[in-house]
């Protein structure tokens, strides 16, 4: 289990945008080494719906599938995520002030020795999700 947490310079209504639209989502959803365009990601921001993307290398060699289920979906203050089962990922979006959010991004159910390497991941992608957001 690991927490993570992000400022992000956009109110939550905005930020909420990262999980149900692919241009924001695809903007932070990446992994060393790959892109994720926004035009194979799909959306269905509901529970039990899907996330539906291709990661793509940046030499274009390799493609990646993946798709991530919703849990629960209280946007824009929660979505609860399930990446791999039995992974769960729970982000929690609350307004801090002068149009920011804070996200806090917790894991559960992953296992140990993949732990650190996906803490990694993920860091580097609430950064991009930062980023994309100023």
């Amino acid at each position: 289990m690991f927490t993570l947490t992000q400022t992000v310079d956009a109110p939550p209504a905005e930020v909420a945008r990262a999980f149900t639209e692919p241009e924001p989502f695809a903007a932070w959803f990446v992994a060393d080494g790959f892109t994720t365009p926004a035009d194979r990601v799909t959306i269905d921001a509901r529970p039990g719906g899907l996330i539906s993307a291709v990661f793509v290398s940046t030499d274009g060699s390799d493609e990646v599938p993946f798709t991530i289920r919703f849990g629960s979906v209280d946007l824009p203050r929660q979505v609860v995520l399930y990446v791999d089962d039995p992974e769960q990922v729970t982000i929690d979006l609350t307004e801090s002030g002068e149009g920011r959010t804070r996200l806090d991004y917790r894991s559960t159910g992953l296992a140990p020795d993949h732990e650190n390497e996906v803490r990694t991941g993920v860091a580097h992608m609430l950064g991009c999700l930062a980023t994309y957001f100023k």
